[in-house]
């Protein structure tokens, strides 16, 4: 493993402590209870972060399925960090070890390792992140060589302190609790594709891991449940498609339909989307079929 300085440890491990706080804290709207306003503060808490992770983190940082200028990459790391999920280089990094070893022992949060029961549930769904696993074996370079994504890395948790802080001074105590419970259902929302989206779904294309297309997980996650899709084709920007009936068919993608706003306004380009063609190619059951001209 490599050696990580002792603040990167303690930086790292802040992540699940601060999300075991958020899961205490949420037990506060049993108290204030939840007005309309703080329910609407919570769902704009929810999706703003699950975009900045779908967007930012993992389509954007990780896989490189679109271009964007720098600010926009150090943006949306601040707000995704703010999920109290880790920072980009440690997220990236674990995401890439996933897709390396996929459902083998070196896979980080793998369902199939424990084997596929309730352990394996529990380790790919949050086990992992109270272990060792925690601390990735090796960083990437690139997030690494870029001083704002490294230092956002390292000071991942301020963005969540300080959204907290923001929510009790809009709204006291009750908007600190709506909070609280907007980070806990978002990190068990994201937590899905790691353990459910590997268990339950359809494998409509050929891949050598137990990947799925979910599509509760994709309600939770703006479109990232259709894993099994993302396996078969990682640099794509969408991952909204399946196949049916030798066809191929699109799906609820709001991450793709964000960065198709985003790439209206000029913050988005190169978008990398695989051909019909070769979507039909990778079809766990291929047939004589056509494609779909619908988009």
């Amino acid at each position: 493993m490599r050696p990580y300085s002792q603040f990167t440890v303690a930086s790292y491990l802040m992540a699940p402590t601060l999300i075991t706080v958020s899961h205490v804290g949420s037990l506060l709207i049993l108290i204030t209870g939840l007005s309309w306003a703080s329910i609407l503060w919570m769902a704009l808490l929810y999706i703003s972060r699950a975009m900045a992770t779908t967007v930012i983190y993992h389509r954007l940082i990780t896989h490189k399925s679109y271009q964007a200028p720098t600010w926009v990459k150090w943006g949306g790391s601040v707000v995704a960090a703010s999920a109290g999920q880790l920072g980009p280089s440690c997220w990236k990094a674990h995401h890439l070890a996933h897709h390396q070893h996929t459902d083998r022992a070196l896979d980080p949060h793998s369902p199939y390792a424990p084997p596929k029961d309730s352990r394996g549930l529990y380790w790919s769904h949050i086990g992992w992140l109270l272990s060792p696993r925690l601390l990735p074996t090796k960083l990437p370079l690139d997030v690494e060589s870029d001083l704002v994504l490294r230092l956002i890395d390292r000071f991942h948790f301020i963005p969540l302190v300080a959204l907290g802080i923001i929510s009790y001074f809009i709204g006291g105590v009750e908007y600190l609790g709506a909070f609280f419970l907007s980070t806990t259902l978002l990190f068990h929302g994201v937590q899905t594709v790691n353990s459910l989206a590997h268990i339950f779904g359809a494998q409509p294309f050929a891949t050598d891991d137990q990947s799925r297309n979910n599509s509760f997980v994709a309600l939770l996650t703006m479109g990232e449940g259709w894993h099994n899709m993302h396996h078969a084709f990682q640099a794509s920007s969408r991952h909204g498609i399946t196949i049916r009936d030798g066809q191929v068919v699109y799906l609820p993608d709001p991450t793709f339909r964000f960065v198709k706003l985003m790439e209206f306004f000029g913050l988005a380009s190169k978008l990398r989307v695989p051909a019909e063609t070769d979507l039909l190619a990778r079809a766990k059951h291929r047939e004589p079929a056509y494609v779909s001209s619908s988009l």
